[in-house]
């Protein structure tokens, strides 16, 4: 696995000038939007997004993610960055969700072009009482 990660190509995106010394890495230039959907456009594999919640926000809201695996820890914090800001809305549909004995959740979301209608009044009808 580690050979796998070190050998792949990593992107950083920072407004700083930073200098590398992990092997295959270097700063992303230019604006995060076009950037990324240059990036998009070139062929050669997925591209992941690991630990900036304001990236994948932006990226979010730029369509320009097409698969957004979130891992659900059975943990309340109460504090940290939400991932999506007060009356946003980026339509999502469920493409998968796999529970693991540890308690965690994995859900993937695709976009979806039409959004789901009800809101919480409706999903609540279906929690048991």
């Amino acid at each position: 696995m580690a050979k796998k990660i070190g050998d792949a190509r990593k992107y950083v995106v920072s407004h700083q000038n930073l200098e590398f010394t992990w092997r295959n890495s270097e700063l992303l230039r230019g604006e995060l939007i076009e950037a990324v959907a240059e990036l998009k456009s070139r062929t050669g594999g997925d591209i992941a997004v690991s630990g900036s919640v304001s990236v994948v926000r932006q990226l979010l809201a730029a369509g320009l993610i097409d698969e957004l695996h979130l891992l659900v820890h059975p943990v309340v914090l109460n504090k940290g960055d939400r991932l999506f800001g007060a009356g946003e809305r980026i339509p999502l549909r469920l493409l998968s969700a796999t529970a693991f004995e540890s308690g965690v959740v994995h859900l993937v979301y695709g976009p979806d072009a039409t959004p789901p209608s009800g809101g919480y009044a409706q999903a609540r009808e279906h929690l048991p009482q």
